[in-house]
């Protein structure tokens, strides 16, 4: 995301002064984009992340792109994703203690030149370990930005602009995840391994614009020093605040059936177009050795690669356009739709989509379910991050955003490490879709035991109020 007893905050970050006595009362008008983009602070946050994001987008395919290239191993491509994950379980929890103890920009800034200096040894690499470790290290440099940005956002907007802001920030994203497939597939098979250099000028540029902008940071006691005891209390308040908030761990606990659901099925994507839509790996025994329609032929086999490459450059487009759709429509009526339906929605879209794969369903038919899909997630997201904001206080944001992602990420490695075995042993097909059924019986559970969602609709705590920047 993506305490007891706390006290209201004060933020002190360079000449950036938030004092927060009082709830904020709510305002009669419902704040406005224009509002938003009269916030210069927040403005320049979403500059870096234009950058960020494109660089995300290209290397979320190359990678996959990358490995299934050199191995055409569904195990080894969910092994290397499953090596980008762990860090957010083992480092993330730890950065979120410093975003809440030193400045967050530093850790930002210092999380984008990791990230870019990594990238830029990758496409010297052939060997799958030396890509696990740098996987590796771009996951902890990823789980190191986002605890800071994500705890920074809320004190820059304020509650009040903060889910037209996060409607922003997530309209950048699925708009650069729109073009980002699109352009992907195309660039890597032109440039092949040296595309992750694009991704690396991406991040040192969003490095720039962070170190330029007023990032907000914790009021802590900045004489205490930081020590493994500190460290070890302070991780044990961000895990203690998730199991204790009513809201949150209702976030969690639906969480965590999505994530073990989407984590078996999503990864699978890019292998069902070639192995089943485009049936290469069965062509083989139909043909001669010699023919050169046999996908042992190397120039036929790259034409089915090729072609998959692209259908799932324009699958992973247009769930991204439906999901700027919906963070549109419902960043602008939101109390209209209300929470609760925008989290039904996109919860049951979720388990759908992956239940139809039981149907072998034509491209076009994946592209229009992805589209639907792509719209309710868009709702789904922001209404997520807004309740997320709106429960959890600045002092301990950062442990909070951070403990929530290893909680997440647990269940995501754990499916990822034994999704490509799943697929190899049972089928693409069965794995895909029984992760839908799963998806579903859950989903309608929680959907009977919440009252659909009903707590999503509850006033929030105490509002903090906007920065100002100067």
């Amino acid at each position: 995301m993506d305490d007891d007893d706390v006290g209201s905050p004060d933020i002190i970050a360079e000449t950036v002064h938030v004092e927060n006595e009082t709830p904020l009362e709510p305002e009669k008008d419902e704040p406005t984009y224009l509002d938003v983009f009269k916030n210069k602070e927040f403005m320049k946050l979403l500059s870096g992340q234009f950058f960020s994001n494109f660089g995300d987008a290209i290397f979320r395919i190359a990678i996959q792109l990358y490995v299934y290239e050199m191995t055409l191993s569904i195990t080894a491509m969910t092994l290397i994703l499953a090596a980008q994950t762990i860090p957010w379980i083992v480092i993330g929890p730890i950065a979120g203690v410093f975003a809440d103890r030193i400045s967050r920009k530093a850790l930002m800034v210092s999380a984008d030149i990791i990230r870019g200096v990594s990238i830029v040894i990758l496409p010297f690499l052939t060997n799958l370990y030396g890509i696990a470790v740098i996987a590796f290290l771009l996951g902890a440099a990823s789980a190191t930005f986002v605890a800071p940005r994500s705890a920074a956002i809320p004190e820059i907007t304020g509650l009040r602009l903060y889910v037209k802001a996060i409607s922003l920030s997530q309209l950048v994203f699925q708009t650069l995840a729109v073009l980002g497939p699109l352009f992907a597939a195309p660039i890597y098979i032109f440039l092949g391994p040296s595309t992750f250099w694009i991704t690396s000028g991406c991040y040192f540029v969003s490095a720039i614009i962070v170190y330029f902008t007023i990032i907000p940071s914790a009021d802590s006691d900045k004489d205490e020093v930081i020590s493994f005891k500190v460290v070890l209390k302070d991780l044990k308040d961000g895990f203690t605040f998730l199991i204790r908030h009513p809201t949150v761990r209702l976030l969690l606990f639906m969480f965590t059936f999505i994530i073990i659901g989407t984590a078996f099925a999503g990864p699978l994507l890019l292998p069902y177009l070639f192995e089943v839509k485009q049936n290469a790996l069965a062509i083989q025994y139909f043909n001669t050795p010699d023919s050169i329609f046999n996908v042992y032929n190397p120039i036929f086999r790259q034409t089915l690669k090729d072609l998959s490459d692209r259908e799932f450059g324009f699958l992973g487009a247009i769930a991204a356009f439906g999901s700027i759709a919906g963070n549109l429509i419902f960043g602008r009526f939101e109390k209209r739709i209300g929470r609760p339906l925008a989290i039904t929605l996109g919860t049951l879209s979720i388990s759908f989509y992956y239940f139809i794969f039981l149907f072998k369903p034509s491209f076009y038919l994946l592209l229009g379910v992805g589209l639907f899909n792509g719209f309710f997630n868009g709702m789904f997201s922001l209404a997520i991050n807004a309740l997320f904001a709106e429960n959890v206080p600045n002092e301990v944001r950062g442990r909070a955003y951070s403990a929530t992602n290893a909680y997440i990420q647990v269940f995501s490695v754990m499916c990822l490490s034994v999704s490509g075995i799943t697929a190899d042993s049972i089928g693409i097909i069965i794995t895909m879709t029984g992760a839908g059924v799963f998806l579903l019986i859950t989903t309608i559970v929680i959907l009977i035991w919440t009252k659909f969602y009903k707590f999503a609709g509850e006033p929030p705590k105490p509002a903090l109020d906007p920065v100002s920047s100067e």
